[in-house]
């Protein structure tokens, strides 16, 4: 026969779990917040799976930089406890010493250990060393400058507010062309053909032979383009409205069904699981391209504006918090996250490092990759 005391913690209400709430990225001291619901008398909560303690409605813990997890249940009077709740989150890294370059750096490309990074409002292109972290050029080109790629023949860069594409010869650090485009040219990329592929905010993409440096097409899209992408024989564009198109360059037309994102989509990158597309609109997705469906997405805690592929993640800019987080490339999942300067945009892989332009701070921010 059970005991009186026993009898009655069986009967007694459950108290409900508490509301837990803790910033996805956060800084060290965490703070965890607990909001009681009925039937509780005390909160219990635990990190990292560690003892747990009773704990104030408010909770600071300090934590190094990484991934970390915090449980609470609530305690009745009676003793019983009530269902655990969880949630994850990361600590952010400090920010590493950042290379100053000058300027409004929004783009950038890299060419071996060759950094070739767009100056935006400042009108240049500056060279760097991602070696020595030196800047080896400074480049004049003229105009409000945007996206910017390289290969061993060619710097393009986008002038968004002179219609225009300017071809560097890298061997002279200077602009030995400048190609009519037309409709404020942003993202540029380069096929495997060599063609170089120029999105437009009017709407257009632009394609440009570079043995002759002659516009060879021009195919219209259902929105302004922000970033271009070769991959498997197309070329993809992420679009303004928020949807994810792809061209052929062999008919030079517009191929297969737009895959439906969040607005202002910003950057693209190839990963082994599939192509990864980030917005302004604060979202990240895993696109399958065969079946061009979105197979997982990711809301983030502020707005993408640049993403990158390296050491086994995905790197995303998160332009109004000063901070780069990785995902997993499979799963979409929290993995870190790295402080950087202001307004982190455009970033690439290169010498082992992943470098962020960021912005407002006139730096490069290298992070270990």
């Amino acid at each position: 026969m059970l005991a009186p005391a026993l009898i009655a913690l069986a009967l007694a209400p459950a108290p409900r779990p508490p509301v837990l709430h803790v910033s996805p990225i956060s800084d060290s001291p965490v703070t965890v917040s607990l909001a009681p619901r009925s039937h509780t008398a005390r909160i219990v909560c635990s990190v990292d799976h560690r003892r747990a303690r009773t704990c104030p409605r408010k909770v600071r813990f300090k934590l190094r930089p990484g991934p970390h997890v915090v449980t609470a249940w609530a305690i009745a009077r009676s003793g019983r406890a009530g269902r655990k709740v969880s949630a994850h989150f990361v600590v952010a890294a400090p920010a590493p010493r950042p290379v100053n370059i000058g300027g409004n750096p929004d783009g950038i490309a890299a060419l071996g250990a060759t950094l070739w990074v767009s100056g935006g409002a400042s009108g240049a292109v500056v060279r760097v060393d991602a070696q020595t972290r030196q800047v080896t050029a400074t480049i004049p080109v003229g105009g409000q400058l945007g996206g910017i790629a390289a290969t061993a023949q060619a710097i393009w860069i986008s002038v968004f507010d002179g219609g225009t594409v300017g071809r560097i010869d890298p061997a002279t650090n200077a602009v030995v062309d400048r190609i009519a485009v037309g409709g404020q040219p942003t993202g540029i990329a380069v096929g495997a053909d060599g063609s170089v592929w120029i999105g437009n905010l009017d709407g257009s993409v632009s394609r440009v032979d570079p043995s002759s440096d002659a516009v060879t097409a021009r195919v219209a899209l259902p929105s302004g383009a922000s970033a271009l992408l070769p991959l498997g024989g197309l070329v993809w564009v992420g679009l303004q409205s928020g949807s994810l198109v792809s061209l052929d360059p062999a008919t030079n037309a517009l191929s297969g069904p737009a895959v439906n994102l969040s607005r202002d989509v910003d950057a693209l990158t190839d990963t082994p699981n599939g192509l990864w597309v980030c917005t302004f609109d604060g979202t990240a997705d895993r696109i399958d391209p065969s079946s061009r469906t979105a197979a997982r997405r990711v809301k983030l805690p502020g707005r993408a504006s640049g993403i990158a592929f390296a050491g086994g993640v995905v790197w995303v800019s998160l332009y109004d918090l000063r901070l780069v987080a990785d995902l997993d490339p499979a799963t979409g999942a929290l993995l870190g996250a790295v402080h950087t300067g202001a307004q982190p945009r455009d970033s690439v892989a290169a010498a082992g490092q992943v470098w962020v332009a960021d912005q407002a701070s006139a730096q490069l921010t290298p992070i270990p990759g």
